[in-house]
């Protein structure tokens, strides 16, 4: 293996759980990237399956093991990675995700070039297991990348001058296996919380935006994201009451910085939030736990919407129907005006 002494290494952490049966490929992809000159730290978080013996096969002396003996979730798992991490540059791929070829030395090529840049993150593909369909993650949260203030560095290749704190929470466009970023990130903002699980990635780039590190990101697709049965965002009514956790932490996060003009966008994505959460307990039939949710939705606002899922979860699916009914004719009659 021919390393070039002055590359730098590249840390590349790998969480996972109870995923023997897709790990290799996650693994595999970041192995075989161009740039060599990286170590990969799988953290088990406390599997069952056979991934010990699994990683115990794999004969490629950057590969190191952490295991803990019960499972603490995917922050813990993140931050004993970040921990353990030895390199300047410090990566991450999921358990069921995938890189494409070039995408290292691609981003390692960014810093080379633009070393005020701290974090650079992607386009990827968003692989839907669920439901048979391939999207690009950019044009998914589109809503969220057209809030931010940009300058190009170079073709496809732009820095984020202003807006992210405030884009994230419209939408989250920073899928974490495409980001690279610089270890000084770590050392002034701190890790991935330990007691998040799910969101904890959405809340560590949230305070990084929020304590002024410098993001850039290429339209160049690095990953493909898979989301299948399994995965962590699959199930709304589990993620959601941890994405207010996480909200809750940004909150005091944007205070901390004297931040409060962030608080009324974090306000809007409670609301959002609990608006999902009356939607999936509609879907499930708990009329309690969806009627809950309509009232904490309204310490944030009312919308349409949410009385909408509201209606769905009280009344059944022909409720439903009318209520979309009337709707479209009110809709119809203002823009007849």
């Amino acid at each position: 293996m021919n390393i070039v002494a002055e590359e730098p290494l590249v840390s590349v952490i790998i969480p996972t759980y109870n995923r023997a049966c897709l790990l290799p490929r996650a693994v595999h992809s970041v192995l075989s990237q161009d740039y060599e000159n990286l170590e990969l730290i799988i953290v088990d978080d406390g599997s069952t399956d056979e991934t010990p013996e699994l990683i115990a096969q794999v004969a490629d002396p950057r590969v190191r093991y952490i295991r803990f003996a019960e499972n603490r979730g995917i922050g813990a798992a993140r931050s004993a990675g970040v921990q353990a991490a030895r390199g300047d540059l410090i990566a991450f791929n999921d358990s069921d995700d995938v890189w494409l070829p070039g995408k290292l030395s691609h981003q390692v090529d960014l810093f080379r070039r633009h070393p005020q840049v701290d974090v650079v993150f992607g386009d990827y593909y968003n692989v839907d297991q669920l439901h048979g369909t391939m999207q690009r993650g950019f044009e998914q949260t589109r809503k969220g990348l057209e809030l931010l203030r940009v300058r190009p560095l170079i073709e496809g290749v732009y820095e984020v001058v202003g807006g992210m704190p405030e884009a994230l929470l419209c939408v989250n466009f920073v899928a974490t296996p495409t980001v690279v970023l610089r270890r000084r990130v770590f050392d002034s903002t701190g890790s991935f919380r330990t007691d998040l699980s799910g969101p904890e990635d959405f809340e560590f780039w949230f305070r990084v935006a929020t304590k002024e590190a410098r993001f850039a990101y290429t339209t160049r697709p690095l990953i493909e994201r898979h989301k299948d049965a399994q995965s962590i965002t699959a199930s709304v009514a589990a993620f959601v009451p941890r994405m207010l956790q996480a909200l809750d932490y940004c909150e005091q996060t944007a205070r901390e910085a004297g931040r409060l003009d962030l608080i009324p966008h974090i306000n809007c994505a409670r609301h959002r939030a609990w608006r999902s959460l009356i939607h999936a307990y509609a879907d499930l039939g708990d009329r309690k736990a969806a009627l809950h949710a309509f009232r904490q939705s309204l310490r944030y606002g009312m919308s349409l919407q949410a009385l909408y899922y509201l209606t769905g979860a009280l009344l059944g699916p022909k409720a439903i129907g009318s209520y979309r009914k009337m709707r479209d004719r009110l809709i119809g009659g203002m823009l007849s005006r």
